[in-house]
């Protein structure tokens, strides 16, 4: 078995997978949006996205260096939270916007 879990992670069927597709970086930005007000570990991250944590460890860097994602120093390694950035707002509205949408398609609203 590989790291990933079996059981659903919490991007799946995120509006940012359904709006930007299945790939890990839009997984992991899914799963730092929706956790916006939690700074999650390495693993916790890898957990919530449903991939590997090499796979986190290959994206994060360049999410801290666009600014949509903030690196805090931990005494067990970084932790990472939507970055407090123009960035990072406009994802998190944009996930709130593709919800609608979704919805409204559906006929849920």
């Amino acid at each position: 078995m590989s790291e990933v879990e079996s059981t659903e992670a919490y991007a799946d069927d995120t509006p940012l997978v359904e709006l930007f597709g299945e790939n890990a970086r839009t997984r992991i930005l899914a799963a730092i949006v929706g956790n916006r007000k939690r700074e999650l570990s390495v693993s916790e991250l890898a957990r919530e996205a449903g991939v590997a944590r090499k796979t986190v460890y290959d994206h994060i860097d360049e999410l801290v260096e666009i600014d949509a994602v903030e690196a805090r120093e931990g005494g067990q390694g970084n932790r990472y939270t939507l970055a407090d950035t123009e960035l990072g707002e406009l994802l998190y509205k944009t996930e709130g916007i593709a919800l609608r949408n979704l919805l409204e398609a559906e006929n849920k609203l």
